[in-house]
């Protein structure tokens, strides 16, 4: 039986971590680390904190049944007391941060408490650390309320994800240049409890390239995890390529847009970490970029795979000292692709109620039906959540249609209206489909390229990159001319032609039970957050906050209460960065 505990002060901690190397000189400033994994911190004291939202499940893999009444809990939870076997520790890592390499990083804002039961727990917004670099160890509200959201929601979409357990609010203070206009403001602070198996990332097996190569922490931070997370596994890089590549498919599959797809913001045991300007597809288009400080689209939504593999081929060279790097990189080339198309395809064709949960292999012409699909949910920017809701309405006989014409009825043809009423309004259509440059650049950038392919490098543009602007600029200037009316018009038989395969592909007697099983009926996407943080800064109202946590609880029933939030139109104008 276990012993469930109410008061965080008695935690029994085991601190695993603690084998690893740690820099006890407890000086919180930042500064260079070199040789160890962590650093001795002490958090920062928080002035009135007050716990506003908190999760019982994710505080159930620690076996707390929390007490809320419990001040000393509160206190714990801000940081301002430690528990008594807890040791804080920020950990060191480097990366590569939009392609480019970035040296140290570090937790500069997560402090680890330590590990117990399987998992780590860790206080965002915490403090300074070493790792800290220009900022001030501190979370605001905003960034605080989309984490512990976005984590919870995740976790309940069944997307490996660190969990946060709690939401703290405080009357501490920290200056924010929310629109980087050169007006800053001060905003209140928050601290989230966040809890996973371990923290640890692709970036903690690269501080040797930045710091010391000659010393022994990757081989040490290697027989760690394999001990403690790949225990199990005859080959744990294979493990970490297969783990990466079905996570990105997840993400693919429900719309969900990282924002800042760094090496050290990828999880080495293929969870999905660090929630910053991270984003949810409303109004579906392919080349969403959710980070207003991705200029140029490296981390949109359809680049996702191709960022993780390069990712993965920056870990293969990190761990060489303990993996020969022409293995990895055979590793990496043999099965990332097919392990991503694997299970991209299982989990759409699910979405779809084409498939069950067993079944891993696909026809041909399964694939193909779920191609066109996003084909046409990119050119008709079609909602991606209410679009599997509106499916799920078409009646199939219970009978194989192959090698049989099928035709429309008038119920299907209802359908079809239905569906190009969840396309985006024209004016939102064109918004997105704007190119996020100029066309005076791009032509800039063409001159460039043709007087000479090194002052085009120099400027940091890719040759690729500058072609599917190009592309992008040509499409734009087709469906700016293309009148409402044809627009939909077209929109109407896409839908049609791809109806009609979608019937002809069905013979899953328990269709509408698979789908009711894998699509949500709500997404948190960033206008609905909005809506949440402005109540709870403005306000002062917690309200909204708890019902939507009650809602990404249970996101795949019908939450009428709520619908009038979740429907508004969506605002491609709430621009969020790094800092969100």
């Amino acid at each position: 039986m276990k012993n469930i505990i109410s008061a965080l002060k008695v935690l029994p901690f085991e601190n695993k971590i603690c084998q690893l190397p740690i820099d006890d000189s407890k000086i919180n400033k930042p500064r260079k680390v070199i040789g160890y994994c962590f650093s001795d911190v002490t958090p920062e004291q928080k002035e009135n904190p007050r716990l506003i939202a908190h999760s019982k499940s994710a505080f159930s893999l620690i076996n707390v049944d929390l007490d809320v009444k419990n001040e000393e809990n509160i206190q714990i939870l801000a940081g301002n007391l430690v528990p008594s076997l807890a040791r804080p520790l920020a950990h060191c890592y480097c990366g590569y941060q939009f392609g480019n390499w970035a040296g140290q990083l570090g937790d500069g804002r997560a402090i680890t408490l330590g590990d117990l039961n399987g998992y780590e727990l860790q206080l965002k917004g915490s403090g300074l650390t070493p790792y800290s670099r220009f900022a001030d160890g501190k979370a605001v509200i905003r960034s605080s309320i989309r984490e512990y959201l976005c984590s919870e929601f995740m976790f309940h979409l069944n997307i490996p994800t660190t969990r946060a357990a709690s939401l703290v609010i405080t009357d501490t203070k920290a200056e924010r240049d929310i629109y980087y206009d050169g007006h800053p403001i001060q905003e209140n602070c928050a601290v989230v409890l966040r809890i996973a198996e371990t923290f640890l990332r692709f970036g903690s097996f690269e501080v040797e390239i930045d710091l010391n190569p000659k010393n022994t922490i990757i081989p040490q931070l290697w027989n760690y995890c394999k001990k403690y997370y790949f225990a199990d596994k005859e080959n744990p890089f294979q493990e970490i390529v297969n783990r990466t590549a079905k996570l990105v498919a997840q993400w693919q599959c429900y719309g969900f847009c990282h924002g800042v797809l760094n090496t050290d913001n990828m999880s080495i045991i293929g969870l999905t970490i660090d929630y910053g300007p991270f984003g949810f597809i409303d109004y579906f288009n392919k080349n969403h970029i959710c980070n207003n400080s991705d200029k140029e689209g490296r981390y949109s939504y359809a680049n996702q795979p191709q960022v993780c593999l390069w990712n993965l081929n920056r870990l293969s060279e990190a761990l060489e000292s303990v993996i020969p790097k022409d293995q990895s990189k055979q590793i990496i080339q043999d099965s990332y692709w097919v392990q991503y198309k694997k299970w991209y395809y299982h989990y759409m064709l699910r979405k779809l109620g084409l498939i069950d949960e067993n079944q891993m292999e696909f026809t041909k012409s399964q694939c193909i039906l779920i191609d066109s699909f996003f084909d046409i949910l990119h050119q008709s920017c079609t909602n991606f959540t209410k679009v599997f809701q509106i499916l799920q309405q078409i009646e199939i006989p219970h009978q194989n249609y192959v090698d049989e014409e099928v035709e429309l009825n008038q119920e299907d043809i209802k359908i079809i209206q239905q569906l190009v009423q969840i396309s985006a309004p024209r004016e939102v259509y064109l918004q997105m489909r704007k190119p996020k440059i100029s066309k005076q650049q791009i032509d800039q950038f063409i001159q460039y390229a043709a007087s000479s392919r090194q002052l085009l490098h120099m400027f940091g543009i890719d040759e690729n990159w500058l072609q599917q602007q190009i592309q992008l600029y040509k499409e734009y200037e087709q469906i700016q001319v293309i009148s409402e009316q044809e627009r939909l018009k077209i929109i109407s038989l896409l839908w049609s032609d791809w109806v009609m395969q979608y019937k002809s592909e069905t013979n899953q007697a328990n269709r509408i039970q698979i789908m009711e099983q894998m699509n949500p009926k709500y997404t948190i996407t960033n206008t609905v957050l909005q809506t949440i943080i402005q109540e709870v800064e403005t306000n002062q109202n917690f309200g909204l906050l708890q019902k939507i946590q009650s809602v990404i609880e249970n996101p795949y029933v019908k939450h009428t209460e709520v619908d009038e939030i979740f429907n508004q139109i969506c605002n491609n104008e709430i621009c969020v960065s790094c800092s969100s």
